[in-house]
């Protein structure tokens, strides 16, 4: 069982993502996964909000980011990430030149584009989420595969093949 730590807009209701937010957080309880979803707490001190937020990220096994909308919060969570060495899938949803060049070039992480929730499950429910590491894959731009025992596996594009560089 991993902890998956869930990041979204909070802020602006117009960026919220609260459909994904629920539909993932079912999701990976379904799955046997621990969720920290900050999305679903209640107000609290910026301070409070800070610490919290950074301890769980620096807990969890791997960040599942909602990078359609910019926020601050969740880059900043996912530039947190980056440094710890923890897997990053971002999920988006819209034209591919509006998100930010830093967040698409960004080590560590995996984009993963979407229409529909449906999509967005099919591709949490085809890896084991358990496994994921930071690893670059040869053939995409990838950085997250599965560690599985026939190898490496990409998450981005699925191949195999990766060379590990731990």
């Amino acid at each position: 069982m991993a902890l998956a730590y869930l990041s979204a807009p909070i802020i602006r209701k117009s960026s919220r993502k609260d459909d994904f937010c629920s539909h993932v957080l079912t999701l990976l309880e379904e799955l046997g996964h621990n969720v920290f979803a900050p999305q679903f707490l209640g107000p609290a001190a910026p301070e409070e909000i800070y610490r919290r937020d950074v301890a769980n990220v620096r807990l969890c096994d791997f960040v599942i980011a909602e990078v359609s909308n910019p926020s601050l919060g969740v880059g900043m969570e996912i530039m947190l990430a980056i440094e710890l060495m923890k897997p990053v899938l971002m999920f988006f949803n819209g034209e591919l030149e509006s998100l930010s060049k830093m967040v698409r070039g960004a080590d560590g992480t995996v984009l993963i584009e979407y229409g529909t929730l449906d999509d967005v499950e099919k591709k949490l429910r085809s890896h084991n989420l358990e496994s994921l590491i930071v690893q670059k894959c040869p053939v995409c731009d990838a950085q997250v595969a599965e560690a599985l025992e026939e190898g490496l596996k990409c998450i981005g594009c699925g191949t195999g093949g990766h060379q590990a560089t731990v």
